[in-house]
């Protein structure tokens, strides 16, 4: 059994006011591997992008629905990423 860290950039698109905003997501995965197995419980993961100015910028923009867009790229990112055709993600 191993432990990995693994960093990679995703990018999400908002459509707002007629406008298309595409930012990026930065994102660090870090869980044990055996095989090629992720151990349940194991995966923490920190997400980073500009969300101030996001919010500050577009200020009919809700912080939770930006949440809930970037927390569901993120996920299908990680599965993208990760490619564990067998092995779905703890906690989706």
């Amino acid at each position: 059994m191993i432990w990995l860290v693994k960093q990679f950039i995703t990018h999400q698109t908002l459509e707002m006011k007629g406008e298309r905003v595409r930012f990026p997501i930065r994102v660090e995965l870090e869980y044990q591997q055996e095989g090629m197995e992720v151990s349940e419980g194991s995966l923490h993961k920190k997400i980073l992008y500009n969300k101030s100015f996001l919010l500050k910028r577009y200020t009919g923009l809700k912080e939770r629905d930006l949440d809930l867009l970037v927390g569901k790229r993120v996920h299908e990112a990680m599965e993208e990423y990760l490619a564990f055709p067998k092995s779905p993600l703890p906690g989706k």
